[in-house]
């Protein structure tokens, strides 16, 4: 099954030039990879910010969660 669907042409392009600084050879072959790709994007931010909190674990020792106190300050 086949689906048309209508956009500008300025969209049209913009799609095609991410689809080929990705290296697809067109939009429809990148469309059906761009859930994957999207992932594997999310994946490897969770990645960075994980190293980075260990980084400060490490740097700083552990941080102890200041609701509490934040708690106590508006109460004043």
């Amino acid at each position: 099954m086949s689906v048309t669907l209508t956009i500008s042409e300025k969209t049209y392009q913009k799609l095609k030039n991410v689809a080929q600084s990705k290296g697809f050879e067109d939009v429809e072959k990148f469309l059906d990879e761009w859930e994957e790709l999207e992932l594997a994007n999310r994946r490897e931010v969770v990645d960075r910010i994980l190293e980075f909190q260990n980084k400060m674990g490490e740097k700083y020792g552990v941080m102890l969660d200041s609701t509490e106190l934040i708690r106590e300050d508006r109460m004043r």
